[in-house]
């Protein structure tokens, strides 16, 4: 979800906007093991998945289960949320480091603290750090949405990149595969521009106006991950472009799929974070037991469109808002 602006503010633990009460917590059995998810960004819907799916996990595996994080995507609030989980002395953590490597020190801390650590979703530079690292294959990510952008347009044309910034991991990867996708499948289809316009929708919702009148000829946008999805479909709209130029979104959050569904979007790449949630806390749990841990995992990627959105095959790439959805 992954993503995102690195903003400076006041710290605020607030749990993830879902499920059983403010503090995203479950109850275990006695003895039970307390496991923390530390989210990326507490409402964007992809981090809601995934805590849905660990919850879920830790229920049936009988351990005690909580969840916290901040509503931006922030270097400096992670770093205080991780400091106050390692005070808690949790059993168990999944994260997902919102900064490759300013978040190192401090899961490093948690880790050496006690804490078994599972990194979810992004990455850190320092590959040791944790006993599990579960994600989506985003370079694979990124050659669907260029297989798919492909047959939108006819495999000709120009299109541009929007991407909350170029520092997130999970972006990259995407922006990567779909740049790789292109040069070695689709010698017809140009990219004229990589823009980074920050983790709202009403930054890629003004970029679009700005990305039609340098490229008249625009025959399609990828945005990487949902926030900038979300304000594509407003910018076009404004421009009186929408289906004029196809888009082809990362993440399937409800808002998406609603534009989906309403033509503002042609296509979602979506991930499975409720798998990544329920995994992770496997093999946390796993490690927290003495049990073999899968040092590596990468979950599945779906390719959606308004032809296949309601088939039940697709109804588990779909993103909650909360997790009585």
């Amino acid at each position: 979800m992954q993503r995102r602006i690195l903003a400076v503010g006041a710290v605020t633990l607030l749990a993830l906007a879902a499920g059983c009460g403010s503090s995203g917590g479950s109850g275990g059995s006695a003895g039970a093991k307390n496991i923390t998810f530390v989210a990326g960004n507490t409402g964007d819907p992809f981090y809601i998945t995934m805590k849905c799916g660990a919850q879920a996990e830790a229920g049936k595996l009988g351990e005690k289960f909580t969840a916290t994080g901040s509503a931006q995507w922030s270097v400096p609030e992670q770093v205080s949320t991780v400091t106050s989980v390692t005070a808690n002395r949790p059993a168990g953590v999944l994260i997902s480091p919102v900064d490759p490597n300013s978040l190192q020190g401090p899961i490093r801390t948690l880790q050496n603290n006690g804490a078994k650590v599972a990194i979810v979703d992004t990455t850190l530079t320092d590959g040791s750090i944790g006993v599990t690292r579960i994600s989506s294959n985003n370079l694979q990510g990124g050659q669907k949405a260029a297989d798919t952008m492909a047959q939108l347009v006819n495999g000709t044309g120009e299109v541009v990149v929007l991407t909350p910034d170029l520092t997130t991991t999970t972006t990259n990867a995407r922006i990567q595969g779909f740049k790789q996708e292109l040069s070695s499948k689709y010698p017809g289809l140009k990219i004229d521009d990589v823009r980074q316009v920050g983790d709202t929708a009403q930054g890629a919702a003004s970029a679009v106006g700005d990305e039609l009148s340098a490229h008249p000829n625009l025959v399609g946008i990828f945005t990487a991950n949902s926030q900038t999805g979300e304000g594509v479909g407003t910018g076009l709209k404004n421009a009186g472009k929408q289906g004029g130029v196809k888009v082809v979104s990362f993440d399937a959050g409800p808002q998406q799929v609603a534009a989906l569904k309403s033509g503002a979007v042609d296509a979602l790449i979506s991930q499975d974070p409720y798998g990544i949630g329920q995994q992770a806390v496997d093999q946390l749990v796993d490690a927290l037991t003495k049990k073999p841990v899968n040092p590596s995992i990468q979950t599945d990627l779906a390719s959606i469109t308004r032809d296949n959105v309601g088939d039940p095959a697709v109804a588990r790439f779909l993103y909650k808002s909360d997790c009585s959805s």
